[in-house]
């Protein structure tokens, strides 16, 4: 299926030019005139999120080093643009762009366009623990690097985890659809990538700490019109959210909150905050939104030892065996014979 066939927002279309500030215009007018909007109602009177969503806001989490502050002008909103393309793919030869299969551009929260999704702290960074600043400076070497087996590849690459399944929910540059269903005891949160359906308990308890898992434990409550959402007991096998951009961390021992509440036909405002004792000195919260779509959600057929991974280790494989040959050559050395059961002698 072609992205163009996937780009399709009905209502949300609107939001889609607004690197120009006319339209920029328009849409913090609408904003402006949707303050007393009422949310459609459930039978047991609850706001009906339901329906298929996208998050396609880039925004970046962490605030880039060219910007000084969170809200930005609609011209630096299409600065910020052309430095999240960059970050996703060399565009120094000229060729076609790539398709994704949702629109990129900036959007605008509350009617502001902001350079960070982290609104606290102020700095639009995180406020990382030593450990933690250790990681980041590192991940990405790591992530090249790390191939000595399946558990040292990014969750992502393994088919269990990714920012755009597991909370908080974040833009990754794939697919970025979502469902909600609701009934009157849960709220089932559903991401296309990876085939992820996160069970939201209403008004329960949660499981104990020993159950651990990659989307974590959720249960939510009502707070007038808006969904709060408690999530705890991650797994400790998460190695780092790692996708387009994104890079962070979340410990078993985090409390994630979100806040979703429907501020319009065709738009949910989502606030969360994570406190993290293990990989963060303070509690950070960021704010983004998922705008309604007419695009069905197709199944994500990825799965743990699916054959990209298995291609990437014997990748390495075959790399280590080449630099190891040049090593030798260069050195004079032999490589080492092996015997009949595969031992080197």
């Amino acid at each position: 299926m072609s992205s163009q066939s996937r780009v399709r927002y009905g209502r949300t279309r609107r939001w889609l030019p607004l690197a120009c500030p006319a339209l920029a215009l328009v849409s913090l007018t609408s904003f402006a005139n949707d303050a007393n909007y009422r949310p459609p109602r459930l039978a047991n009177g609850k706001p009906d999120l339901q329906g298929n969503w996208v998050l396609s806001d880039p925004t970046p989490l962490t605030r880039p080093p060219a910007f000084t502050t969170l809200v930005i002008t609609a011209e630096q909103a299409k600065q910020l643009e052309q430095l999240v393309a960059a970050r996703e793919e060399d565009r120094a030869t000229p060729t076609e762009p790539t398709e994704y299969f949702s629109p990129r551009r900036i959007q605008p929260i509350r009617g502001e366009f902001r350079s960070s999704i982290i609104v606290e702290p102020a700095d639009g960074q995180l406020p990382g623990t030593p450990g933690l600043k250790e990681w980041l400076a590192n991940v990405w070497p790591a992530t090249l690097n790390a191939m000595d087996g399946p558990e040292q590849r990014p969750s992502s690459e393994r088919c269990v985890g990714n920012p755009a399944s597991q909370p908080p929910n974040l833009h990754n540059p794939g697919t970025n659809l979502h469902q909600i269903v609701q009934t009157d005891d849960v709220v089932v949160f559903i991401a296309e990538w990876m085939n992820e359906a996160r069970i939201i308990r209403l008004n329960s308890q949660h499981s104990p700490a020993a159950v651990t898992s990659w989307l974590g434990d959720s249960i939510g409550w009502w707070v007038g019109d808006t969904l709060v959402v408690e999530t705890k007991h991650f797994t400790p096998s998460d190695p780092g959210r790692v996708a387009g951009g994104l890079n962070f961390r979340i410990s078993p021992a985090a409390t994630v909150h979100e806040r979703i509440t429907r501020v319009s036909d065709d738009e949910l405002s989502y606030v969360f905050t994570v406190d993290d004792p293990t990989f963060y000195t303070r509690q950070w919260k960021g704010e983004t939104h998922f705008m309604r779509t007419d695009d069905r959600i197709l199944e994500y057929a990825c799965h743990e030892a699916n054959r990209s991974l298995t291609y990437i280790l014997q990748g390495a494989r075959v790399r280590e065996a080449r630099a190891q040959t040049a090593q030798q050559e260069g050195t004079g050395l032999q490589a080492p014979q092996e015997s009949a059961n595969g031992a080197n002698k």
